[in-house]
């Protein structure tokens, strides 16, 4: 089935998954980031010490979602989607009018793990479920909600800052965010008792039939050293990803570039992952997102190759773009491996526990990328660092995955 035609009989739950990653870019580190200036200024805070901050809500988020992910297993996708939004909503309007840190931190960890968190994962989770057979192609074109975030968002919220202040603009991320939880999701998930009827039947048939795949649990997939070995490359995406993005401000700084044109590089990196993204979608239903996996750290390496080797005003679009190739592979790959290597019964667990694993990552990344700048360790020494270890976990992830093809390695 072509892309069109995919979209137009799944038009409604597709627009759900998008506006769900769309309003999730209000959780993630590139929008955060982009206040970084007003909030140290507002707090007092250095780069490290707001990198620790950042790190710490977002370690806390990610222990909640191992626990708080699984629920999506056994909770109606309706009122999963109603709660979180809500609170998304609520986090950021007292992001808005918070005067002291502690409840600016409060209300940060919120907004971090309902919209970088649950609302990214409830997406890939409900794609991943509910589209068997053009599961890459769900899971690409629902991505792109975060593809247009990335386009949007940059440009327009450094200018409203400037006009009418951060906390003001705060304030109206939360009602924009209100208006989608009670009039553009319930129009999105209208028909949904049917999809989630037919869901069922395909269950209770699999679990019928001899020689079915199995649905593994999260304590089997723990053990199982496919996962071990991937996750080694995986963890690493969002730790990389994330130290450049939270200090992009330092990043130009240190390279003689306006802020102006790193947000005009990041509309590259959202260009790229859309493409990419749409690319890989079909690639996924062909042959498998685990094949795919060891070839995603190009890209990534790709990103730091030329962010160290340059100051040339045109390489944010470069390493951004870069950066986005790798995001734009990451993203459908993600989740669909999950579903092909362990089944979709438990995949609400199963992916609340890795994603939270690779939110803990993205958490170490704004500390440990402060305080070596803050020590004066150069970009070119942090890129070179970040090279090596990729490469190095891409030829681990390779060689582990291999046993991928083999059903009798895969129980050992």
């Amino acid at each position: 089935m072509t892309y069109l035609a995919f979209l137009r009989a799944n038009s409604r739950f597709i627009g759900f998954g998008f506006l769900l990653t769309m309003l999730s870019s209000y959780g993630q580190t590139f929008y955060v980031a982009l206040y970084g200036t007003e909030i140290r200024a507002e707090f007092g805070l250095g780069h490290g010490s707001f990198g620790a901050v950042f790190s710490t809500v977002s370690i806390i988020a990610a222990v909640s979602l191992i626990w708080l992910g699984r629920l999506i297993d056994r909770v109606d996708l309706r009122r999963y989607t109603a709660v979180t939004l809500a609170a998304l909503t609520g986090s950021m309007v007292v992001l808005s009018l918070a005067h002291s840190l502690w409840l600016f931190a409060l209300a940060l960890f919120v907004t971090r793990l309902c919209g970088q968190g649950l609302a990214i994962h409830i997406m890939g989770t409900a794609m991943a479920r509910y589209f068997p057979h053009d599961r890459g192609k769900a899971l690409s074109l629902s991505g792109l909600g975060l593809a247009a975030g990335e386009t949007i968002l940059p440009i327009t919220t450094v200018a409203l800052i400037a006009a009418f202040g951060w906390r003001d603009v705060w304030l109206a991320t939360g009602l924009v965010t209100a208006a989608a939880l009670l009039v553009l999701v319930p129009m999105a998930l209208r028909g949904f008792e049917r999809r989630h009827s037919d869901y069922l039947a395909r269950q209770s048939q699999s679990a019928g039939q001899p020689g079915a795949a199995r649905d593994w649990t999260r304590l089997e997939v723990l053990r199982d050293s496919r996962y071990l070995g991937a996750m080694a490359l995986l963890l690493a995406y969002p730790y990389v990803a994330t130290g450049v993005l939270f200090h992009q401000a330092f990043i130009a700084e240190t390279r003689g570039w306006p802020i102006e044109l790193l947000a005009t590089g990041l509309i590259s990196m959202a260009f790229m992952k859309v493409l990419t993204s749409l690319a890989i979608g079909p690639m996924i239903d062909r042959s498998g997102a685990v094949r795919l996996i060891p070839a995603s750290a190009l890209p990534f390496i790709a990103c730091f190759a030329a962010l160290g080797a340059s100051d040339h005003p045109l390489m944010p679009y470069v390493f951004l773009g870069a950066l986005g190739v790798g995001i734009g592979m990451l993203q459908p790959i993600l989740s669909a491996m999950f579903a092909e290597m362990y089944g979709v019964r438990n995949l609400g667990g199963i992916r609340a526990m890795s994603v939270a694993a690779m939110v803990l990552s993205a958490a170490a990344a704004p500390a440990t990328f402060g305080f070596l700048f803050d020590l004066g360790v150069s970009i070119e020494t942090v890129a070179i660092g970040c090279i090596v270890y990729m490469a190095l976990a891409a030829l681990l992830a390779l060689l582990v995955l291999r046993r991928h093809q083999d059903p009798m390695a895969a129980n050992d």
